[in-house]
């Protein structure tokens, strides 16, 4: 039986590291995958086949995407534009699983449960949205009404998340939660990294939360010689920020493609992500940058009281601070004066890699599809 599967994404595709590895994964396995993504930048093809998954991009309209000032208020407008593609796309190629991610293509996938029969549900929620839009400062009721998540989930068939934390979440409305976690392919043997000078790594987004400049002063004010590799988006507040502290030893990268984030964090000694655990959606999350280390084998720089710092300490491959920048650079210091406990650090990271690496989550994954489509699968 041909197994084709609809993929509704609300990015552009080509820089989602666990949706690029999800959808490859089932063409390797002989699924037909097809992804409607939205180009929200205008600057990707509106066609084009990525190994082997077929990437259909839907822009806004140019008149819409300028009078409305903010991006969530275009999701309905994606949501409508995406279900008119499906139904299209269905006319040619009659899929049996619609696969959305996250919030804003869950209302489209359900929409096409309603009106094709047979297909299946699978709602991979890669955030808690009340927490990353409105950081819980909501009541429940409220964003309720906003989002409609709670009342959509009866029509999904199997639900899939990428930490505990996320899952206890949602087992408050739904029995049944399948995790899939962020891993990392091992594509290299491990070598251990250089620790003169200490080289830090940060590949992701910038914000208060991420507590990049309270790094950057630890940096600065550091008696000893470091080395910070720095990649992300181009926000101008930060980009001033680092080309003022580049005689610090801050490197900014820019905006770098999914391709290169490995090959970069094997030239460093040190991956950070220290997040401040009063933002409620850091403090469950298991970032893309300890799966990143675990599979380069360097040691992790982690937020105290975060879900990724505790998994830092529990394996103790790293250390947990507070975002305080005394708090970092007395972290800092320790590594410095401590090189082979660095070099242990990442030896241990990578040796967990056997258990923690994408080879076992897509397994996960590919059990979670062999279940809906052949049965005995119960979604709860």
């Amino acid at each position: 039986m041909k197994r084709n599967v609809l993929m509704i994404l609300n990015n552009h595709y080509t820089h989602d590291p666990r949706v690029t590895e999800e959808a490859e994964s089932l063409v390797k396995h002989g699924y037909t995958v097809k992804v409607i993504a939205w180009d929200r930048k205008r600057e990707y093809p509106t066609y084009e086949v990525i190994n082997g998954v077929e990437i259909v991009r839907i822009r806004v309209p140019w008149f819409l995407d300028r009078l409305l000032p903010f991006e969530i208020l275009k999701v309905p407008v994606w949501q409508v534009m995406a279900y008119k593609k499906a139904k299209e796309l269905y006319e040619t190629q009659k899929f049996q699983v619609v696969h959305v991610h996250d919030w804003p293509d869950l209302p489209v996938g359900v929409k096409l449960k309603q009106k094709i029969q047979n297909i299946r549900l699978i709602y991979d929620s890669h955030e808690i949205w009340n927490y990353m839009v409105f950081t819980n400062k909501l009541p429940e009721w409220i964003w309720e009404v906003v989002w409609r998540e709670r009342a959509m989930l009866k029509y999904v068939d199997a639900l899939i998340t990428v930490g505990s934390g996320y899952k206890k979440y949602f087992l408050r409305y739904k029995g049944i939660i399948k995790l899939v976690l962020n891993a990392k392919r091992r594509k290299f043997p491990w070598k251990a990294p250089k620790t003169k000078p200490l080289t830090i790594v940060y590949i992701g987004g910038f914000n208060d939360f991420r507590c990049i400049n309270e790094l950057i002063k630890s940096i600065c004010n550091s008696k000893f010689q470091v080395s910070l590799i720095i990649a992300g988006p181009n926000q101008k507040e930060y980009v001033n920020l680092f080309k003022d502290s580049e005689n610090c030893g801050v490197n900014y990268l820019g905006y770098i493609p999914k391709s290169k984030v490995i090959p970069t964090t094997l030239t460093s000694s040190l991956v950070y992500y220290v997040f401040k655990c009063s933002n409620p959606l850091y403090k469950i999350g298991m970032p893309n940058k300890l799966f990143e280390a675990i599979a380069t084998g360097r040691a992790s720089l982690a937020g105290k009281d975060t879900a990724s710092g505790n998994f830092v300490e529990e394996y103790k491959i790293g250390l947990a601070v507070t975002c305080s920048e005394d708090e970092i650079l007395n972290a800092l210091m320790y590594l410095i004066e401590n090189p082979k406990l660095v070099i242990k650090f990442g030896r241990r990271a990578y040796s967990i890699g056997r258990k923690y690496n994408w080879e076992n989550e897509s397994k996960k994954l590919l059990q979670i599809y062999e279940d809906l489509l052949v049965g005995g699968y119960t979604h709860g």
